[in-house]
């Protein structure tokens, strides 16, 4: 219960009691009766359970009969008074520790608003907020149980203070004080520790009071100073006993880790005038250094982590002040009350601990044998060892160790035993060990360098043409990964980063700390940036940092074919450190090396490849050494070529000879186009095969495909093109067209294709006459108002037109399938307005209007009409294929 609740509680208590509610005046009238208070000797409304023995476990008091834990607030200031009071009445020594624990069974408890002063004989004589004594205020549950330990032998009494006053042990007769002679520095040391206080006081003589009354103990105590209880100390008898002054130990504030698998990690408690509580540090004021004292502040190892962590609620903590700044390399010890829900944990390694490092994962090694720490000896150690150490540390693997010179005198400490590690450990002492002769040894320290990934690797990228800065298109290339290390490197691992979707990865052996990936062929997808790592035998699945390359696949512009008239045909050429030279031949000239070119050059298959030998006097050439098979994307990616002068050369003839034709498509209602054409129907169209003048001659055929039929029309090449025209556009000529250009060469008939055009038909009609009648059923009018649609806007056809008459009328009946025209005439128009003003080419006989007419923007007062028969729509066929 906090502080404002306890407030409102009593408060409204109050007002019940003003306002005479029977039961509850009842109730409390008999806990606060004279006749009802337990007698200052009376223990047993008050115990400790679940301890080790009597004086240690649960505090619970009794009420109307029934034993239940104590609910009084997570912020009470006077808790360490209250349990010392509570060990008092219990008939135990002085507290020794508190420490609050979750009520995970939740048990019902009591709620109790009283504090004490720590000089009270039992708890009924602590006051309430008001100064009265009480004892319950009600029924309640809690989430935290309140955990004391006190001393069962030995207390302090006389002052309320935890750590200071008269000295008293339990004997038969009851508690007895000790004789001024009894007590030594020794003895006094072991009375503060075993009450958890810290060393005796230097001046306690001058404010110190002697006990008065009660028994004496005549026993002299000989301690050594390092017992854990007082009564574990010889003694001796005294003849001559006076009461000694009062005890003054200093405040000692303690650590531990609890709630990890040992005591050497797990959350921060830090114990504060007996009181355990977690450390919470919400400034962030605890730095590793801090961590790394309390490490070995507790006997523990090296530091391995520091994390912080949130509760589902706020319990009571030791808040960190900012004093703790400034406290370096020691550990913080300036803390106030507080509740929160966030603590720290921190993991120490229990037997291993790295000293006079750069950082907590550098150092002379240290292993704890034992409750000692021993150097490790540089003789006997091995790089299995190594890994398990900084495994065992959190710090990854080892970057090297060296071993430190000995200096004159050291053979003769305390060495650590020869650990015998496979490296697969998670601890130093899972590892077996033997004992050895230090002397013999000739021992000197280890210092060992953990480092959370291993260092990146070398990478290296190569290509026939020696430059790892690019690759070029076709060429085979090998990435090679390697680094010199004194470890066991397992495997690389190439990854090629992707924009979208899952890495590649590849993954290959390591053979002397090194490894090579191979790529056949460089295409587009080979570019981008590749990631070289590698795991070590000893720790697979610990990755290196990682090296980045980058892969630049350009083309090969290293060969040509020249004085073909084609770029795939001619006398072959070769670029090599920047020269362009014939390529010469010996013996190991071929069609196969011929297939390489004209791939190389996307001229389709090769169809020739001839040696010349000019009568002419030798020029320089390359002469070239092959490896080919004829499967190879480059020509020099299987052959290498030499300097050399000779009149022999080699000529090639590829399949794709003739350059690609051209396809275009010309019609007054798109204009040109080379690819996707919707048409409207009944439209003129022209489609245009044409082609570079490499040579004269040849012919061309437009070939035509559909779903129905494969049709073709042929030409000839007359100044290297032709011309296919369609008066009327019909259903059946939507489908695919491609032109394919023929020609005699080189002594054979060639042929090369154009791209592919699709045309489509579309009955959408950008004409239609208007009779003021609403359309059913896509029915057309054959009699009104001409509307022409063009740029989107569907305008009425102004009359004002010189041009128009009944043959353009003719058009626009044919066009809508109706039959032929009656009459045109002009209708006035309600308003001057937007219309098209026509301008006309036409004879009669076309099918579509704009195709023989144009119009423009214009204004005026009255349209065209249009009259026809009554018709069906006319039909198209294959004739324009004859």
């Amino acid at each position: 219960m906090s502080e404002c609740q306890l407030h409102y509680f009593v408060f409204t208590w109050s007002l019940l009691v003003f306002l005479s509610f029977d039961l509850l005046v009842t109730e409390i009238s008999s806990l606060t009766a004279p006749q009802h208070e337990a007698s200052p000797t009376n223990t047993t409304d008050a115990r400790l359970v679940g301890g080790e023995n009597r004086c240690t476990g649960q505090l619970e008091l009794k009420h109307h009969k029934k034993w239940r834990i104590l609910n009084i607030g997570q912020e009470s200031r006077s808790l360490s008074s209250l349990a010392q009071v509570s060990c008092r009445h219990i008939d135990c020594g002085s507290l020794v520790s508190i420490q609050h624990k979750d009520n995970n069974d939740h048990r019902p408890a009591w709620e109790v608003n009283f504090q004490c002063h720590g000089l009270e004989s039992t708890l009924m004589e602590c006051e309430d907020i008001r100064g009265q004594r009480r004892r319950v205020q009600g029924r309640n549950s809690t989430l935290d149980i309140l955990e004391v330990v006190c001393s069962d032998s030995l207390k302090l009494e006389g002052t309320g203070y935890l750590c200071s006053g008269s000295v008293k042990i339990k004997t038969n007769q009851g508690w007895a004080g000790v004789c001024e002679d009894g007590l030594d520095l020794e003895a006094k040391t072991v009375v503060c520790s075993e009450l958890g206080c810290g060393p005796p006081s230097h001046n306690h003589r001058s404010f110190g009071r002697r006990a008065e009354g009660g028994l004496l103990s005549s026993r002299k105590f000989q301690c050594k100073g390092n017992e854990t209880r007082l009564q574990d100390c010889a003694t001796s008898t005294l003849e001559e006993c006076e009461p000694a002054l009062a005890v003054t130990c200093q405040n000692r504030q303690d650590f531990q880790l609890v709630g990890g698998d040992s005591r050497c990690n797990g959350i921060v408690e830090g114990k504060d005038k007996g009181e355990w509580r977690p450390l919470e540090d919400r400034w962030r004021l605890w730095k590793t250094e801090h961590s790394a004292q309390l490490c070995t502040h507790l006997g523990c190892g090296s530091v391995i982590s520091m994390k912080r962590h949130y509760l589902p609620r706020r319990k009571p903590m030791w808040a960190l002040d900012h004093h703790c700044e400034d406290s370096g390399r020691s550990i913080c010890t300036s803390w106030r009350s507080s509740t929160s829900e966030r603590l720290m944990t921190v993991a120490c390694s229990d037997t291993v601990r790295l000293l006079e490092g750069r950082d907590r994962c550098s150092g002379n090694l240290m292993v704890r044998s034992s409750q000692s720490w021993s150097p490790m000896c540089n003789s006997v150690f091995n790089p299995e060892n190594a890994f398990v150490v900084c495994r065992e540390l959190g710090c990854g693997v080892p970057r090297d160790y060296h071993r430190m010179t000995s200096s004159p005198g050291q053979d003769m400490q305390v060495w650590s035993p020869d650990f015998k590690c496979k490296g697969n450990e998670e601890k130093l002492q899972e590892c077996p060990s033997f004992s050895f002769n230090s002397t013999e040894e000739n021992c000197g320290k280890m210092y060992i360098t953990c480092i959370e990934h291993p260092v990146k690797p070398q990478a290296t990228v190569y290509t026939a043409h020696s430059d790892g800065m690019y690759v070029l298109r076709g060429h085979r290339f090998a990435i090679t990964c390697s680094h010199n290390t004194l470890y066991t490197i397992q495997s690389f691992r190439l990854t090629k980063r992707l924009h979208v979707g899952d890495p590649t990865v590849w993954t290959e052996p390591a053979v002397d700390n090194s490894a090579t990936f191979l790529f056949p062929a460089a295409e587009d997808s080979h570019k981008g940036f590749y990631d070289c790592d590698y795991n070590y035998q000893l720790s697979s699945a610990t990755f290196s940092e990682t090296k980045t390359i980058s892969i630049t696949v350009q083309e090969p512009h290293d060969l040509r074919l020249m004085e073909g008239g084609s770029q795939c045909a001619g006398r072959l050429e070769v670029k090599h450190v920047k020269e362009w030279r014939p390529v010469s031949y010996q013996n190991n000239w071929s069609l196969k090396e011929a297939a390489v070119v004209c791939r190389q050059l996307e001229c389709g298959l090769a169809v020739s490849t001839t040696k010349q030998d000019k009568t002419s006097q030798p020029e320089p050439v390359w002469h070239f050494y092959s490896d080919c098979d004829g499967s190879e994307l480059a020509l020099m990616d299987c052959g290498t070529v030499k300097n050399q002068q000779s009149s022999r050369t080699v000529e090639v003839v590829c399949m794709d000879v003739l350059p690609r034709p051209k396809i275009t498509l010309f019609s007054g209602y798109t204009g040109e186009k080379h690819r996707d054409v919707k048409l409207i129907r009944g439209y003129s169209f022209t489609i245009k095969c044409s082609v570079e003048p490499w040579y004269p001659d040849g012919h061309f055929s437009l070939n035509f495909n559909s779903l129905n039929q494969t049709l073709s029309r042929r030409q000839p090449a007359v100044n290297h093109s032709a011309r296919f025209v369609f008066p009327i556009a019909h259903a059946p000529h939507a489908g695919n067209y491609t032109c394919v250009y023929h020609n005699f060469v080189f002594g054979q008939n060639f042929s090369s294709a154009s791209h592919g055009l699709s045309l489509s038909i579309s009955d959408d009609l950008d004409v239609m006459l208007d009779d003021g009648q609403p359309r059913r059923n896509g029915s057309i009018s054959c009699a009104g108002k001409l509307h022409v649609h063009h740029k989107n806007q569907m305008r009425a056809l102004g009359a004002e037109s010189s041009s128009w008459d009944l043959k353009q009328a003719s058009v626009v009946c044919r066009q809508l399938g109706c039959g032929a025209a009656l009459s045109t005439e002009a209708c006035h128009l309600p308003n001057k307005e937007a219309v098209w003003r026509f301008f006309s080419d036409c004879d009669g006989s076309e099918s579509a209007l704009m195709d023989c007419g144009n119009v423009a923007h214009w204004f005026s007062s009255s349209a065209v009409v249009v009259v026809c028969e009554v018709s069906s729509r006319e039909q198209g066929g294959e004739e324009d294929w004859e």
